[in-house]
């Protein structure tokens, strides 16, 4: 028996922008992926067996087959070379329907990690592929770094936007992405940008967010508290509102006002 701990991390889009839907219903995004040094704590303990299976635990409400983490598995399985059961344990701290990639960074460490553990020697382009069928947010998680991702998560250019601070504001609703991408109102038509403006800030907006104000008074009221006293942005489909600071001080005082409302958390990257 073998433990192997992985951190499973979160992200934010620093500008989220749909730019057009394929005829099978597939909406073309033009993002900004910043990876946060923050997320998820992935336990998988080797097991003796005859066969390559999964437990997985830290989850209340989702079932095992329901769980990316299962499906990323299964995909795996036929690739075996070393076959053992694994006991996958996630310590929890990323929301769910948070916008912040909690299930996609789950499912990428998974095959990042039984990928060595049953020995597939897969390559990164395979894993890629198969990252591609578990979710858009997957491939993104699969390489590990800040990015701008485009298509339907397939195009991915690692790159850096920000360097600061980043305070993450959890609303108590979960947000399923399915819901905000079938909204009438969304803008399917954004105008993408051309590289030199990918990390102007004025740039930076996300077409979810008018959707998500509309749809989710969680999320509405908590902006229209604090809106006024920081730049509010919403991350991904999800319900994190999140504000950028150079300044920590500043950070932490807004931090401070925030928590009367919802839970915080503050993070440089």
């Amino acid at each position: 028996m073998a433990l192997i701990v992985k951190k499973s991390p979160a992200k934010i889009n620093l500008m989220l922008r749909i730019v057009g839907q394929r005829d099978n219903g597939y909406h073309e995004l033009q993002s900004c992926f910043e990876i946060l040094p923050w997320g998820d704590e992935m336990t998988f303990k080797t097991l003796s067996a005859t066969q390559a299976s999964v437990n997985i635990s830290g989850f209340d409400e989702i079932a095992s087959e329901d769980n990316l983490i299962y499906h990323a598995a299964e995909l795996l399985k036929p690739y075996a070379q070393k076959i053992c059961a694994i006991d996958i344990h996630v310590d929890k701290q990323i929301p769910s329907g948070a916008g912040l990639g909690g299930g996609s960074s789950n499912a990428a460490t998974t095959l990042l990690t039984l990928n060595n553990i049953w020995q597939c020697h897969l390559d990164e382009n395979t894993l890629l592929e198969m990252a591609l069928r578990l979710g858009a947010d997957v491939p993104f998680f699969v390489t590990g770094q800040s990015a701008l991702v485009t298509g339907i998560g397939e195009h991915i250019e690692p790159m850096r936007f920000y360097r600061g601070y980043v305070l993450l504001l959890f609303p108590s609703v979960s947000i399923g992405t399915k819901d905000v991408f079938q909204h009438p109102e969304l803008n399917r038509q954004q105008t993408p940008l051309s590289t030199p403006y990918l990390t102007d800030t004025d740039f930076w907006i996300n077409d979810c967010f008018p959707v998500v104000l509309q749809a989710y008074p969680e999320v509405s009221k908590i902006f229209s508290v604090l809106s006024s006293d920081m730049l509010l942005r919403l991350s991904g489909t999800g319900s994190t509102l999140f504000a950028l600071f150079n300044n920590k001080s500043e950070a932490l005082k807004q931090q401070k006002i925030a928590t009367a409302y919802c839970r915080t958390k503050l993070i440089e990257i």
